[in-house]
């Protein structure tokens, strides 16, 4: 009875740890698909601005040609051209960052979207894992709390003093106080038993111990 209490209370200290585990990795590719996502959205915003400042630059352009028009004096008009030049200048070095940030935005665009179709596969995964892990736990639970209850039923039949010498065993050796003869050698240190000693312990009529661990015996047929 203790061995398959111990054997669920170890089982059941292993599912947090694995939904934790199965969380933690939830999480890094959460994280993930919110990068691409961030830096698709810090890609359009350059843009954005870019475009921006090429429509102004292009405005600017314009004052200066009408400004040209209006003016009579060539120092006013070779300055003005020098602007125009400069701006154009400028236009083309933005148009070539936006082409740039374009080709960046598609390949991110396509990663993102892969990205999230994973995430949304681990997301139903880890959903079904985790009620699966959940579901596992509520049955351990159950069948350690039955397991326990038929304990005491077991108890209240041993004598005291039986029960301190199996408690004081299995204070050291817990699920393994009471081991099986087998082929005459102690199942749970695996020594050879003396003949004397196992012909006790096949006779059924009084505990015995295994004089190199101190285990209880029982003969197994």
């Amino acid at each position: 009875m203790d061995k398959k209490i111990i054997e669920r209370r170890k089982l059941l200290s292993k599912i947090p740890v694995e939904i934790e585990k199965i969380q933690k990795q939830f999480k890094i590719e959460e994280e993930k698909v919110a990068q691409n996502k961030k830096e698709l959205l810090q890609v359009d915003l350059s843009i954005k601005e870019m475009e921006a400042e090429i429509a102004g630059l292009k405005s600017k352009i314009n004052q200066y040609k009408i400004q040209q028009l209006s003016t009579r004096k060539n120092e006013e008009y070779q300055a003005l051209s020098h602007q125009i030049d400069h701006a154009t200048q400028k236009i083309s070095d933005l148009e070539d960052k936006v082409l740039d940030l374009l080709e960046k935005k598609e390949r991110i665009s396509k990663t993102y979207k892969e990205a999230d179709i994973q995430f949304h596969h681990l997301a139903l995964e880890v959903k079904k894992k985790t009620e699966a892990l959940s579901t596992q736990k509520e049955n351990f639970e159950k069948s350690l709390s039955q397991l326990l209850e038929e304990r005491k039923a077991y108890i209240n039949h041993l004598e005291p003093h039986t029960l301190q010498i199996y408690q004081r065993i299995a204070a050291s050796k817990p699920g393994t106080a009471i081991m099986p003869v087998i082929d005459e050698t102690c199942g749970g240190c695996h020594m050879r038993m003396t003949k004397q000693a196992y012909l006790k312990v096949k006779a059924s009529d009084a505990l015995v111990f295994c004089e190199y661990c101190g285990r209880i015996l029982f003969f197994s047929e």
